[in-house]
């Protein structure tokens, strides 16, 4: 069973400082159980979600030739090292397994928009349809980054007094980071598919991943090598994952766990937006759970470590 937890203390919790407490503690026993949870209570207005699904079907239903005219970049005006994703990604066109230093596997049946930090900017020139339709999603998009951003920042700050770290310990690591919104279109499985693949099998190279979804298909690998379900009720419930980078920081006391998509017989919505690090953060096994046994991990930049994955994402020249 994954964990369902309220981020916020009830008003009828009189010490605040105990329950924060108490909702740290149960994120971080969720962190070391299954690297998976469910967050409700988050503050986060229906419409946001509605809004940003609604305007993201809408842009899935255009012709596959309009939608490649904006096919995904991986750098922007920042420089050619930018990675973040923005813009349409087509059937077929990425590869999870690879992600995680598998090649020749399975390509995923998935349709993707993405966007990253710079969608905050009205300014910025960005990858989207030259249209109503366009500054609708780009709106709808730009509301539920900044949402996502807030709650991830409220997890990363009770995992930072779960583990007895400054309260901002991780807001000073992440506040520039290059975080990304991917928004998903599951195709229901078809006689002509290789497989029922929606996304292969992966674990996310992040600091926090939120997911919502509309519908089944997302599963998680249990301890015991078991493949599980994960559902939650409506779009409004986060379930979210820890990644690589609390597995590093942690010494792997916080599981990041390999998670994929299966096809179902109908179309699936999903959003997902990755917390990342700043570029020169260093990410090294915290002392606390070094004490008993050697670091699994050597320090690395975190400009390094996500290059060297979207560089096997993408397939790009480097990968390693």
């Amino acid at each position: 069973m994954i964990p369902i937890i309220t981020l916020e203390p009830g008003p009828a919790e009189a010490d605040h400082a105990g329950a924060e407490r108490r909702i740290a503690d149960e994120i971080s026993d969720a962190c070391r159980n299954t690297g998976f949870f469910v967050v409700r209570g988050h503050g986060i207005a229906r419409e946001v979600f509605d809004d940003a699904y609604r305007t993201s079907l809408d842009f899935f239903a255009r012709p596959l030739d309009a939608k490649r005219e904006l096919a995904m970049r991986t750098s922007t005006a920042r420089g050619d090292n930018d990675y973040s994703p923005y813009g349409y990604s087509a059937l077929l066109s990425e590869n999870a397994y690879a992600y995680t230093g598998r090649p020749g596997m399975p390509s995923d049946y998935v349709e993707k928009f993405s966007a990253g930090r710079l969608i905050l900017d009205d300014t910025e020139d960005l990858p989207f349809p030259a249209d109503e339709q366009g500054a609708q999603l780009r709106t709808a998009l730009k509301r539920y980054f900044a949402a996502c951003e807030s709650v991830a920042g409220r997890i990363a700050e009770l995992l930072a007094l779960a583990l007895d770290l400054p309260r901002d310990f991780f807001a000073t690591r992440t506040h520039t980071s290059n975080d990304s919104l991917r928004s998903h279109l599951y195709p229901g499985v078809a006689p002509e598919f290789l497989n029922d693949q929606g996304m292969g099998q992966h674990t996310d190279g992040t600091l926090i991943t939120l997911l919502t979804q509309d519908g089944p298909g997302l599963q998680l690998r249990d301890r015991a090598g078991h493949w599980l379900d994960v559902q939650v009720p409506d779009r409004e419930s986060f379930i979210v994952n820890i990644g690589d980078l609390m597995a590093r920081w942690s010494n792997d006391e916080y599981v990041s766990t390999p998670h994929r998509v299966r096809l179902a017989d109908r179309r699936r919505q999903s959003i997902v937006f990755f917390k990342l690090a700043n570029d020169d953060t260093v990410i090294e096994c915290f002392p606390k759970f070094t004490a008993d046994r050697p670091a699994k991990y050597e320090p690395i930049r975190y400009e390094d470590f996500s290059l060297e994955k979207m560089n096997l994402l993408f397939g790009r020249e480097g990968a390693r």
